[in-house]
């Protein structure tokens, strides 16, 4: 997984030409309108595969053209998101009888016709140019390149693990976002049922709102301080709305993939907690989100910690017994918040202890005031000074993952118009652990 810091930098193989000048490069300036360019019967850039998880394999390009025809001639140019080419690649051969011809980074790669180390392409944002000698036959940007070298708008970008697509497939409008949505990848296969910037791949996420998530100066809501964070949910192709009312049932959760629950302030009852242990163990994910001790919002005696793991006999004096138990998350799911390791310093920072897909493209992650994770059963993900931070767990047939605080998913943004301490979304660490750890959940990881 190389940036396009790096990238500039890294020797590439033989089989990938550097010299700018024998690539066929254009002039740098605005997004060109391709529509007159490409004759018809030019094969298109059909599909992107450049962020695997974890370190980067199997990626590759996919074009779509004409069975039989010659790429004699035709190059791959491949621009940072600054619009600086770094790379090209140099096709030959002729497009199989699929229609698809498959530029693999490797061999790993099903239905590859050529395989160039260059396919690996830079992740996050940047542009891609199919050239005939001189001429540019088709284009894509995506993610949010600084200089555009694509058609019209770019697509998104895709997270590790997804691959951005022509949807449908082989279509050629001349705008990158409308052309091409976030899917599975297919290698050498027809495209579909992807999304890009919303609509559904049936894949749900409910943000819990039934436990005064915006209960004071939390506002943990998707509308509000975690928009950011269901946007760019939205932006890989889930539908992303909230769980409201005053409980969770198995029918609220129906249709559901992922449910989370970022920092509640009121207690589970025995029924909600059974819908959502019932939830997980038939292949559901939760994504646990917490906060330190003594951080009671709506002062019903409850905080986030004692919410996760039940009852601690302190505050409130006395506490019904459908209550005590509350989620009980440490007993049903192997991972709690932890009593003994709330804490108020500003900031930690967290690190990968091991190797996982959720940690691709994370090197660290702040915890802006939290708690750090019992593991009772499961996998310690990051952590500092001893103590963790996340953590996840296979439970049944469905997954489970807690992280210790609930700022570092928000965006400055209240859902009353005002603004708050909640900025730490752009910090590019979290924000991919954020869509790794809803992906994972969701077995798309």
């Amino acid at each position: 997984m190389f940036n396009s810091t790096v990238r500039r930098g890294f020797v590439l193989l033989a089989s990938v030409s550097l010299a700018l000048s024998s690539c066929g490069r254009t002039p740098a300036s605005a997004a060109p309108n391709l529509s007159a360019l490409a004759a018809a019967g030019e094969p298109v850039i059909n599909e992107l595969y450049y962020d695997s998880p974890s370190t980067d394999v199997g990626t590759f390009i996919e074009l779509k053209g004409p069975a039989g025809a010659s790429l004699s001639g035709y190059t791959l140019a491949a621009f940072d998101t600054a619009g600086t080419q770094y790379r090209t690649i140099t096709l030959s051969g002729t497009i199989p009888a699929s229609g698809y011809f498959v530029v693999a980074q490797d061999t790993t790669v099903a239905s590859r016709t050529l395989v160039n180390v260059g396919a690996d392409l830079n992740n996050g944002s940047g542009s891609l140019r199919l050239l005939k000698s001189t001429t540019i036959i088709d284009a894509v940007a995506y993610g949010t390149p600084s200089s555009n070298r694509g058609e019209g708008s770019p697509a998104p970008t895709t997270g590790a693990g997804s691959a951005l697509a022509r949807v449908p497939d082989g279509s050629d409008t001349n705008a990158n976002s409308v052309d091409f949505k976030v899917q599975v990848s297919t290698p050498g296969a027809a495209n579909g049922g992807g999304t890009g910037g919303g609509g559904t791949t049936g894949k749900k996420v409910l943000f819990d709102l039934t436990k005064a998530e915006d209960a004071g100066n939390a506002d943990w809501r998707i509308d509000g301080a975690y928009s950011d964070y269901a946007n760019a949910l939205r932006a890989l192709g889930y539908t992303v709305s909230s769980l409201t009312g005053t409980s969770i049932t198995s029918t609220s959760l129906s249709g559901a993939s992922v449910l989370v629950i970022p920092e509640p302030q009121n207690p589970f009852s025995d029924a909600e907690r059974a819908a959502i242990q019932s939830f997980v163990q038939n292949g559901g994910g939760v994504f646990m989100i917490t906060d330190h001790r003594v951080s009671d919002r709506n002062n019903n005696g409850w905080d986030s910690p004692e919410v996760f793991n039940g009852w601690d006999g302190s505050t409130p004096a006395s506490v019904g017994s459908t209550l005590q138990a509350s989620l009980n998350s440490d007993v049903i799911f192997g991972l709690g918040a932890s009593f003994n390791s709330s804490f108020s310093d500003p900031v930690y920072t967290a690190t990968p202890v091991t190797t996982h897909p959720i940690l691709s493209g994370v090197s660290s992650a702040g915890v802006y005031v939290g708690t750090s994770v019992d593991v009772l059963t499961g996998t310690a993900l990051m952590g500092t000074g001893g103590k963790t931070y996340l953590a996840v767990n296979n439970v049944g047939s469905g997954r489970v993952a807690m992280w210790g605080d609930s700022s570092t998913f928000g965006d400055n943004t209240y859902s009353d118009g005002s603004t708050g301490t909640y900025n730490n979304w752009p910090n590019l660490s979290n924000a991919a652990m954020g869509k790794n750890i809803v992906r994972w959940l969701a077995k798309d990881l």
